[in-house]
C-alpha cells in the first residue's frame, strides 16, 4: 500500500524547517554575539587591571621592589575572582623575566614569545588559550606603562568559566525557547492552514463528488474575497455551465430518440408496403402459371 502524505503535513513540514533554520541562525549569531561581548568585557577588564597596577607603580625605582609588585598583583586577584593569573615581565638582555606573579614557581623565568612582541610594538595582546587542568582563560599581554613610557609587560590570565557558565545557561533557556516558541508556532500554523486551506479543499472535494453524483444544482458557498473566494466562484460558473450542458444534451437525447422512432415508424411503413406488392407479385405469378396448365390442357384436347 503506498504511503500518501497529505497537503497539511507536507506544508507543516517544510514551515518548521524553515522555522528551526531560522531560529538555529538567531540562536548561532546570539551565542557569538554573547561570547564576543564576553571576550570583550573580560579584555576591557584586563586593561583596567593593568591600568590599575601601573597607578600603583610610581616610578622605576619601585619596579625593582618585588615585595610591592606582589602585593599589588595578590590585591589584584582578590577583588576579582575572574582572575587565574598575573605576571610582571622587565626586560633583560635576553629578553623578558618574570619578575612577579602569583604562582612564585614562575619568578625568575624568562617570558613567553608574545611578550616581546607586544613589548616591542606597544599592542595588546589577546588569546583563549586552554590551561595544564583543560580551564580555558583569556590571556591578555599589555604593556607596563609609568609616565607614559613602554618599561615591561603584563600578562594577565582570565579565567572563562564565568562565561562558558552563562553561555551553557543561556544556550538551554534559548533551547527551551526555541521548542515552546517553534510548538506554539506549528500549532498557530496548522489550525491556520486547517481553516484557510485545508478545509476550503475538502469542501470543494465534496462539491465535485456531488456533481459527480449527478447532484448538478449543487453549489459552494464562500465569502472570501481571495485566490480560495475565487476557485470557489469558478466551481460554482462550471457547475452552472455543466449543469446546461447536460440538461442540452438531454434534450438533444429526447429529440433524437424522436427522430429515430418516427424513421422506424416510416420505414416499418415501407417494410410492409414491399411485403403487400411482394404477395401481390407472388399471388400473380401463382395465377399465371395455373393459367398456362389450363392452356396447355385445351392444346392438347
Amino acid at each position: 500500500m503506498k504511503f500518501k502524505l497529505n497537503l497539511q503535513f507536507k506544508l507543516l513540514i517544510v514551515v518548521t524547517l524553515v522555522i528551526v533554520l531560522t531560529f538555529s541562525g538567531f540562536y548561532y549569531l546570539s551565542v557569538n554575539s554573547q561570547k564576543k561581548i564576553f571576550h570583550d568585557s573580560f579584555h576591557d577588564s584586563a586593561i583596567s587591571l593593568a591600568q590599575a597596577l601601573d597607578a600603583g607603580i610610581g616610578s622605576k625605582a619601585e619596579l625593582n621592589d618585588v615585595a610591592k609588585l606582589q602585593s599589588n598583583i595578590y590585591k589584584m586577584i582578590w577583588l576579582s575572582s575572574n582572575i587565574v593569573g598575573i605576571s610582571i615581565s622587565l626586560p633583560v638582555e635576553t629578553g623578558l623575566k618574570i619578575v612577579a606573579s602569583n604562582d612564585t614557581s614562575m619568578i625568575g623565568k624568562m617570558a613567553i614569545p608574545e611578550s616581546m612582541a607586544a613589548y616591542q610594538d606597544g599592542t595588546i595582546s589577546t588569546e583563549v588559550v586552554t590551561e595544564a587542568d583543560g580551564t580555558n582563560v583569556l590571556r591578555v599581554i599589555t604593556p607596563v606603562h609609568i609616565g607614559g613610557e613602554r618599561v615591561g609587560i603584563y600578562n594577565i590570565r582570565l579565567s572563562l568559566d564565568t562565561l562558558e557558565k552563562v553561555i551553557v545557561k543561556t544556550q538551554r533557556e534559548f533551547l527551551l525557547i526555541t521548542l515552546i516558541s517553534i510548538l506554539i508556532i506549528i500549532s498557530i500554523l496548522s489550525f491556520s492552514i486547517k481553516i484557510t486551506v485545508i478545509d476550503p479543499i475538502k469542501q470543494l472535494l465534496s462539491g465535485m463528488e456531488k456533481i459527480g453524483g449527478d447532484g448538478l444544482d449543487y453549489r459552494v458557498e464562500t465569502k472570501r474575497q481571495d485566490e480560495i473566494g475565487d476557485l470557489f466562484s469558478s466551481f460554482n460558473v462550471m457547475a452552472e455551465k455543466l449543469k446546461d450542458r447536460t440538461e442540452a444534451l438531454k434534450a438533444e437525447r429526447g429529440g433524437l430518440a424522436e427522430k429515430v422512432s418516427q424513421k422506424t415508424k416510416e420505414l416499418q411503413e415501407k417494410v410492409n408496403d414491399l411485403e403487400k406488392i411482394n404477395r401481390l407479385t407472388v399471388d400473380r405469378e401463382l395465377k399465371m402459371v395455373e393459367l398456362k396448365k389450363e392452356i396447355n390442357k385445351l392444346k392438347q384436347i
